[in-house]
């Protein structure tokens, strides 16, 4: 006998409610100040809890983080599967084969405008960066991250092919492209003129696109 999921009660919907607005200021805060800097003092006064409610939710701000990163990748991976194909755009805009070079390089410039340069996205490097030292935080993601990446290659091998024929090879390239993508989030921090990265961008997108096709 299959046993019926049991509806959430209005005390579920109200910590579900406080998680996700604790979680909010989170992004804020390692949008504005970085993780170093996120402090649980700082969340809980964007959040506009007690530190009670805090920690009842969340003991420590690796858990607090990690759960963040969670939402974080959720959100990304439905972006992913609700943004319109690329073979989709090329469909409506079939002039011939050099057509795919074209689309591709909207779909980076749009990859990186509505989804890694955002508060979201700078949030989540923010996160992946302090994996690198935070021990706890990253025992606390590996595996989730491990899940994301290849759950992201899985989308990727239904969309695109090399134009070498290796298969292995457009999993290499785009995930060259999110590494630079992110690379590019550090970058604001070094220049002067926020323009200069959208010719980063866009000069990495007419690199690239030569070397991919659509399926």
């Amino acid at each position: 006998m299959t046993t019926q999921p049991r509806a959430p009660t209005r005390k579920d919907l109200q910590a579900d409610a406080a998680r996700k607005k604790i979680c909010d200021a989170v992004i804020r805060c390692l949008d504005r100040h970085g993780y170093a800097d996120t402090s649980i003092n700082r969340i809980q006064e964007l959040a506009g809890v007690s530190r009670g409610a805090l920690t009842h939710h969340f003991p420590s701000k690796q858990a607090l983080v990690a759960e963040t990163a969670n939402r974080l990748l959720r959100r990304a991976l439905r972006a992913l599967d609700n943004r319109r194909p690329p073979a989709a755009i090329r469909r409506d805009n079939d002039n011939g084969d050099d057509d795919d070079v074209a689309v591709i390089e909207a779909y980076l410039l749009d990859t990186w405008k509505r989804v890694v340069n955002t508060k979201e996205g700078r949030a989540l490097v923010e996160i992946l960066m302090a994996t690198r030292t935070d021990s706890e935080l990253h025992r606390q993601l590996a595996d989730y991250l491990i899940e994301w990446d290849r759950r992201i290659s899985e989308s990727i091998a239904t969309q695109f092919v090399s134009t070498t024929g290796d298969e292995d090879d457009v999993k290499i390239v785009w995930s060259i492209c999110r590494t630079f993508l992110r690379g590019l989030i550090i970058q604001q921090r070094y220049t002067g003129d926020p323009a200069t990265l959208d010719v980063f961008m866009k000069r990495f997108a007419q690199m690239v696109s030569p070397h991919i096709r659509l399926l």
